[in-house]
């Protein structure tokens, strides 16, 4: 079965990395249709399509400004009855678009996401929490190498039904990341697709392997935890959103489980620098979280 991939940009900032991404696309085994949505910059449209020709398929956003507009200019538009999306700043290992569209046999199965490791510009921080690997938007660990049921996945190396994607509108053009709003849009496609569909599924595939960047800048503590405070935000507009605090409940989960866990471990380590770390993160995180309710008068 052919799938669209398609991977959405908005900057020549990244031409390199974009064309890495392309690249990894391009050299995958399973029959594919490589679509790239450009975001509101003509110059950068017409960079790719004078580089690329008709090797691809080159389109320009036709929604909302942001991501979310770009994913929804390539799925909307699909043929193919499973659509996948990667971004410009990730790039593909062999054998992942074949691992995403086997977890997609089971027709109970709403969409799948791909494990997504770092790749640190500079050296790893020796201050960073590998728990908190959501803020250079690296997935945890994972505890088993087959497929396993989650509340939802991230967009950047989903699979999804175009049928189903379509049915619920897409993502939404008022909720997502644009500038310096960062509201889980993923997430919140997922929980719609998924009340849409009541007992299906979403997974996250071990086996199906993307690896993202991870520049300079972002290797300090001031990104850090100012991606958390951005992160506590984000989950308490999707609280808003869906009216419904339990949407939440991996946050929760992790919460209770991970975190403990991991602050544990670097105790019992010696390693106080990152235990410390962890509680930062979660600080953080929770002011931004309480600061957005406060704001939005959902906190009574």
């Amino acid at each position: 079965m052919t799938v669209t991939v398609g991977i959405t940009c908005h900057t020549e900032q990244r031409w390199s990395q974009l064309v890495e991404a392309i690249a990894s696309v391009r050299s995958q085994d399973h029959p594919h249709r490589l679509v790239v949505s450009v975001d509101h910059n003509r110059p950068l449209f017409e960079r790719l399509t004078d580089h690329y020709g008709d090797e691809i398929d080159v389109v320009e956003n036709q929604y909302q400004q942001g991501v979310s507009g770009s994913r929804n200019t390539i799925a909307l538009a699909a043929t193919t009855p499973l659509v996948v999306f990667l971004e410009d700043d990730a790039f593909a290992e062999p054998g992942w678009l074949t691992a995403l569209v086997a977890a997609m046999d089971d027709e109970n199965v709403l969409g799948a996401g791909s494990r997504i490791l770092p790749v640190w510009h500079t050296s790893e921080p020796r201050w960073f929490p590998r728990e908190f690997g959501w803020v250079i938007g690296a997935t945890l660990p994972e505890a088993s190498a087959e497929p396993t049921a989650v509340r939802n996945v991230w967009t950047g190396g989903m699979i999804v039904r175009r049928d189903v994607f379509a049915e619920v509108g897409g993502f939404r053009a008022d909720f997502g990341k644009v500038g310096d709003v960062s509201e889980p849009e993923d997430t919140e496609l997922c929980l719609r697709m998924s009340r849409s569909r009541p007992g299906a599924v979403w997974l996250r595939v071990p086996a199906a392997v993307i690896r993202h960047h991870v520049p300079a800048e972002r290797s300090s503590v001031a990104f850090f935890l100012r991606r958390c405070w951005l992160e506590g935000r984000g989950k308490a507009g999707l609280a808003k959103l869906t009216r419904n605090r339990t949407a939440l409940s991996e946050e929760s989960s992790y919460l209770r489980r991970v975190l403990p866990r991991g602050l544990r471990a670097y105790l019992l380590q010696g390693d106080v620098t990152k235990a410390g770390m962890v509680l930062a993160g979660v600080a953080s995180t929770g002011v931004g979280f309480a600061l957005q309710l406060a704001r939005t008068g959902l906190a009574r």
